[in-house]
């Protein structure tokens, strides 16, 4: 990895044009200078030349940041903003002291105990018929405030029950290790439920292991060190042979395909090589939906837009494509806990495209851009009950609950 010296050139190739504010969705939400790439890149000048400290001041402007990367694809120079921000970070952690709540906060023995205590509470949730429950009252709910945003915004974590139908099995000729992400793993299991259903009938067997969290927030904050101690385990459970390993989330496969930037191992450059999504085994799958749904679909910003020629040609559906489906939904992991209110108000535009275009379904392909979108949808009611709501679903689901491959 490179350090934030090794970026001078780039950050001194940015010409301060300003095109990175039309596309970056905290500068809308905050009109915030530090926001925006080039404001930032201001800060790091100074950094590099001297002039400033890399001190928690800077820290938390650099954390202004959803990692998007709208910023790239726009820029006349496509400088690549989000690697600088990270190697800034990775600095940060290196020169400063870190506090004992921040390393409370970056634990990840404390994140592995949140999420088993999720999959308990959510199993107990579940079973007590909760998320029927608050769905139900949701619109009274979520005029009492954030709390009661927030209480929407976990049940919608519990929504479903999906278990999988298995069709007539094939002789399986390819293996596929296959990585849930941590999502998937502890608190919904219904997205792998969803994917053994739709390739039972194929020629793949999936193979399990015991993965650790792929390491994005970590590598998104620059804790370059707790990423690493990630990745070495990960690329311990690949020694055995395989055909592909096979993703649910874009993100995870987004950080998978990256490990090989931070390790010479060659595992990790098999892993770049052979990492795809679910969705990259559907091209050739003719899918059915059994009513006429209206569906639109959200991009994460780490995934292609192949998924949705997927949702494009399912049979039976009326196909919406909603005002900026392809832009950021303001939730980003840990930046929506470490600016909520920027992170609700992007969330809450994003939605609106959706409300109004009155769909059944918005479909995607990362678990935290469902909890984006959600919490969006949350901001909307709060204000006014009386929109269709849509649901906000992974695809994966969506083709084996609602749809039928032919």
């Amino acid at each position: 990895m490179k350090n934030l010296k090794d970026y001078e050139e780039d950050i001194y190739k940015c010409s301060r044009c300003g095109l990175c504010q039309s596309v970056c969705p905290v500068f809308k939400a905050t009109l915030n200078e530090c926001a925006v790439s080039r404001g930032k890149f201001n800060i790091l000048n100074g950094i590099i030349k001297k002039e400033l400290n890399l001190n928690k001041t800077v820290k938390k402007y650099l954390d202004l940041c959803t990692g998007c990367n709208a910023c790239k694809e726009f820029c006349p120079s496509k400088i690549d903003v989000k690697k600088i921000f990270i190697a800034a970070k990775a600095e940060y952690y290196k020169k400063n002291k870190i506090s004992v709540l921040e390393k409370i906060i970056n634990s990840y023995t404390l994140f592995k105990i949140g999420l088993q205590f999720g999959r308990i509470f959510f199993s107990i949730y579940r079973f007590i018929g909760l998320p029927r429950i608050l769905k139900y009252f949701e619109k009274v709910i979520c005029k009492t405030g954030i709390l009661g945003k927030r209480i929407l915004l976990l049940n919608s974590l519990a929504h479903g029950r999906y278990k999988n139908k298995l069709a007539k099995s094939k002789h399986k000729t390819q293996k596929a290790v296959y990585f849930e992400g941590c999502f998937n793993k502890y608190i919904n299991k219904e997205t792998e439920e969803a994917v053994k259903t739709i390739l039972s009938g194929s020629n793949i067997e999936l193979i399990k292991k015991n993965f650790e969290c792929c390491g994005v927030s970590y590598l998104n904050d620059g804790n370059i060190d707790a990423f690493n101690k990630l990745l070495n385990k990960n690329l311990e459970m690949l020694k055995d042979d395989f055909d592909f390993v096979l993703t649910d989330c874009a993100s995870c496969n987004d950080v998978l395909k990256n490990y090989k930037l931070f390790t010479n191992k060659e595992t990790a450059k098999k892993l770049a090589e052979k990492t795809i999504m679910v969705s990259d085994l559907l091209k050739d799958f003719n899918f059915t939906a059994n009513k006429k749904y209206k569906v639109a679909v959200h991009k994460p910003c780490h995934d292609t837009y192949d998924f949705i020629d997927i949702v494009k040609n399912i049979n039976g559906i009326e196909y919406i494509e909603a005002k900026d489906f392809d832009k950021c939904c303001g939730f980003s992991g840990k930046f929506a806990l470490q600016n909520q209110e920027i992170s609700r108000k992007i969330s809450k535009q994003k939605a609106q495209s959706y409300l109004d275009a009155k769909v059944d379904f918005i479909l995607t392909t990362c678990p935290a851009c469902q909890l984006g979108l959600n919490q969006g949808i949350t901001e909307i009611l709060a204000e006014n009950t009386k929109e269709k709501i849509p649901e906000v679903m992974n695809l994966f689901l969506f083709l084996a609950k609602y749809c039928k491959t032919v």
